[in-house]
């Protein structure tokens, strides 16, 4: 399964987070599983989730695309930077551990 067929999938049947400030806020919480980040991301930004998520023990998969690109995936009409997934759906853990 390809990266944007899975989060197509995780978007229609899971809970997701779009946007770096709450990603992080719900990192901070412990109530992330996943985060999801485009390529084009600060690297600022991209330091501090990657920080919180190691401290949390949260994966980070890297979106090959950019944000636009990552929004257009997930079915919003804006750039996404930043996914944090709550609840992954029908979409098995298994199958988020080998992305990225």
């Amino acid at each position: 399964m390809s990266l944007d067929t899975v989060l197509k999938f995780v978007v229609r049947t899971g809970k997701v987070i779009v946007g770096a400030r709450k990603t992080l806020k719900m990192l901070k919480l412990g109530k992330i599983k996943y985060i999801v980040i485009a390529s084009n991301i600060p690297d600022e930004l991209r330091q501090d989730i990657e920080y919180y998520a190691k401290l949390s023990n949260v994966k980070v998969i890297r979106f090959p695309g950019t944000n636009k690109d990552l929004g257009t995936v997930i079915g919003k009409l804006f750039g996404v930077a930043v996914l944090g997934i709550q609840d992954p759906g029908q979409v098995p853990y298994e199958v988020l551990d080998k992305l990225g």
